[in-house]
């Protein structure tokens, strides 16, 4: 009896990159798992989910290792056309009206329509999204015109590794091969491995992830913001990877801890950071009332420095004219501006206190400046 993988059918996209020329040769593909691996075919072509246009579609899992946060490669040069995040599908063109679909991945390098991609980049992780809890990768390559690659036709693979895998008839067509990607083995992972966008020492205002590996044979581990996590026993049992939120730590500046127990079941301690997460806006910049000057005689304008809670006060944008409502590019880093020459008139300086993270206040009328002969 043959037991077979049964999964969702994948919701239609939504956003899509530029559409693809007229179809054309379909390009050499490469396997998309990580150099040096083998992997199994669990569900092959036809029956179960593989049963309507995705129909020559492989799943397939690490043979020998772990699949859940493997790299997941890209199987020829591209660009990005579209990611749905609830399945963890990310879809390349290719050109000429052919696409390649790495579905369950538990996140992507990158989400940018139009980004290209080389053959081999790093393109996500194999993950379990829409997989109920069964971390796979499940691969396609198929067919498609216009704007949403309408009329879509999966066709069968064929891998520069030299496996070609054609249509047999029947159901789980190539179930239970295995398949190694050539080049060398990536490096034993000895260390937990972040992976974010954000950087440590750095301010945010917007709500960073930060993901991270376990190394090699770790299988448990804690987190937590800013106090190490206690050694006496893990949150999460037979987790190998895991992930934050900037905004769960609240805001300030804040470290992340990561507690894991190796392959021997000793605790161990890993950290990131610190990485600052501030939303909350300056103080608005004070008034300071009328200022009177005289034209061709030097001068300074200062105003009482603006407050910041978290990530504090940056700089200033200003802007000194006529303009009862004007704004500027121009900044300084204190709370004082040295008054260009300026023609005898009336003006008015306005300020805008920026923070570190980016946040900005309310543009502000400090002053009303006149200058006289």
């Amino acid at each position: 009896m043959h037991f077979f993988l049964f999964l969702l059918v994948l919701a239609p996209v939504l956003a899509f990159a530029s559409p693809a020329a007229p179809a054309s040769a379909a390009p050499s593909l490469s396997l998309p798992i990580p150099p040096g691996e083998t992997w199994k075919i669990i569900q092959g072509y036809g029956c179960g989910s593989h049963n309507s246009w995705d129909r020559f579609s492989l799943d397939m899992v690490n043979a020998d290792g772990r699949t859940f946060g493997a790299p997941v490669h890209a199987a020829a040069d591209g660009a990005i056309w579209s990611w749905t995040a609830k399945s963890g599908t990310l879809i390349l063109s290719h050109g000429g009206g052919f696409y390649t679909m790495y579905t369950h991945m538990d996140s992507a390098v990158s989400t940018r329509l139009d980004r290209a991609v080389k053959r081999g980049d790093v393109i996500g992780y194999a993950g379990e999204r829409a997989a109920h809890g069964l971390p796979h990768l499940h691969f396609t390559a198929f067919t498609g015109h216009g704007i949403a690659a309408s009329g879509r036709k999966s066709v069968p693979l064929s891998f520069a590794e030299g496996y070609d895998l054609p249509d047999i008839g029947g159901c789980n067509q190539h179930g239970g091969e295995k398949l190694t990607a050539t080049g060398e083995r990536a490096a034993p992972i000895t260390q937990v491995q972040f992976r974010t966008a954000a950087q440590a020492e750095h301010w945010y205002k917007t709500d960073e992830r930060i993901e991270f590996q376990l190394p090699d044979g770790a299988h448990a581990f804690s987190q937590g913001w800013d106090l190490a996590p206690s050694s006496d026993a893990p949150q999460f049992s037979d987790a190998s990877a895991g992930y934050v939120q900037g905004a769960w730590a609240g805001e300030g500046l804040h470290t992340l801890h990561v507690r894991y127990w190796d392959a021997a079941g000793a605790p161990q301690l890993a950290s990131f950071g610190p990485i600052g997460y501030d939303t909350t806006a300056p103080s608005t910049p004070a008034a300071i009332g009328k200022q009177e000057l005289r034209a061709g005689q030097p001068a300074t304008l200062r105003w009482p420095p603006a407050t910041d809670t978290a990530s504090g006060v940056a700089r200033y944008l200003v802007y000194l004219g006529a303009d009862p409502n004007g704004t500027a590019e121009a900044q300084v880093a204190a709370p004082e501006l040295a008054v260009p020459d300026l023609a005898p008139g009336a003006y008015v300086l306005r300020v805008q206190a920026l923070d570190y993270a980016g946040n900005a206040s309310a543009w502000a009328t400090v002053a009303a400046v006149t200058v006289a002969k």
